[in-house]
């Protein structure tokens, strides 16, 4: 039988990934009308259907927070910090570190960013990592741009997640590819600054740039105005192509 001790330091990392999980139930359940009018009728609040994931959400919430309270108590905050204090340092491999920048991009690109971003930003903000960090062939630098690039993807993230970038396009519909743009320009300059002094990476990276340009300059005419299939987010970039593909026609 496992030790009270450690069941109470499990408890307490439990309700914190509760509440958490609560929140997010919160974050999705607010997203949903609370009363709209469909054909002329008006539906009120009590049969909105944000109201049941509200009430799990909230009542997750409280739960949690009871456990966090009574692991508190019986000592088991102190127990998952010895247990932090004592664990060793993760060592990752340079084939680990390989792993995570094919893994993390992709990840990236598929579930969050192609959904929500304009489709043209999204895979130039990929490539332009993607085929930097592995043309340079420099374990230093991919750990330095990994590095950078999960954090602009944790920021996204986190806007996604709290719902934050809905809030900003409301205001303005381009907010997000202004942001993406800046990402894009962000990585960029990092990259400059890690590779000074070194004039064939310079010619490596921009040749990246320059593929990673114009591959979705090539796709989006092809898919979107040839063959005419929705890409998965259409915002600025391609709305600008589509003047342009008015205007020339």
């Amino acid at each position: 039988m496992m030790d009270k001790s450690k069941l109470r330091g499990a408890d307490f990392i439990t309700s914190l990934l509760l509440i958490a999980f609560g929140v997010w139930i919160l974050v999705q359940a607010f997203q949903m009308p609370m009363k709209d009018t469909y054909g002329g009728v008006v539906n009120v609040w009590y049969v909105s259907p944000a109201l049941f994931p509200l009430f799990i959400g909230i009542g997750i919430i409280l739960l949690a927070i009871n456990i966090l309270v009574h692991a508190i108590k019986t000592g088991g905050y102190q127990v998952f910090r010895e247990f932090l204090l004592s664990t060793k340092r993760v060592h990752i491999t340079e084939k680990g570190y390989r792993f995570l920048a094919i893994l993390v991009p992709l990840l990236s690109l598929v579930y969050m960013n192609l959904p929500r971003i304009d489709f043209f930003l999204s895979i130039l903000l990929f490539l332009l990592f993607f085929i930097t960090v592995f043309y340079f062939d420099d374990f230093t630098l991919l750990k330095k741009l990994l590095a950078f690039y999960s954090i602009e993807m944790g920021v996204l993230f986190l806007l996604f997640l709290t719902g934050i970038d809905q809030t900003l396009t409301r205001s303005f519909r381009y907010t997000i590819d202004i942001l993406t743009l800046g990402l894009i320009m962000a990585l960029y300059l990092f990259i400059r600054t890690c590779i000074r002094g070194k004039i064939d990476y310079h010619r490596k990276l921009r040749n990246a740039l320059l593929i990673s340009i114009l591959t979705p300059l090539f796709l989006v005419p092809v898919f979107r105005f040839f063959l005419r299939v929705p890409l998965p987010k259409e915002g600025g970039i391609v709305d600008i192509l589509f003047i342009l593909y008015y205007a020339i026609r």
